[in-house]
């Protein structure tokens, strides 16, 4: 994904935050803002708490493969914030703390889906 599609700067994070609408699923939240640019863009936000830097950066990455598939289908320009929600975790024995469960790209795919149909943001004869 292009730099220029990407929400870099925080001003930008709290004003969708904050005036945007916003939906949770299993998985992640999402502040949805409203945008005059021509494209939509794409911020992700992914806590400590959602696991190691190996499992974070995996998150983000499918997040951006999601986002790729489904830019498309989004009806307008819009500035879209993706909050992780934070995993369970926990210890083998001997081990380091870290998340129990990450989910995988068909779970990711299906709640950023269902989200940005909940808040009508697709395309009405489109159908990913």
């Amino acid at each position: 994904m292009k730099a220029d599609f990407s929400v870099k700067l925080n001003s930008e994070f709290k004003r969708a935050y904050k005036r945007g609408m916003r939906k949770g699923g299993r998985f992640i939240y999402a502040g949805v803002y409203r945008t005059s640019r021509a494209e939509s863009r794409l911020g992700i936000s992914v806590g400590r708490k959602f696991g190691n830097s190996v499992q974070r950066n995996r998150f983000k990455r499918l997040v951006r493969e999601c986002f790729r598939a489904l830019r498309p289908c989004i009806d307008g320009s819009f500035d879209i914030i993706i909050t992780a929600k934070p995993a369970e975790r926990g210890a083998l024995p001997g081990r380091k703390l870290r998340a129990l469960y990450e989910p995988t790209y068909d779970d990711i795919y299906r709640d950023f889906y269902r989200i940005l149909r909940s808040l009508g943001l697709l395309k009405p004869a489109e159908k990913a």
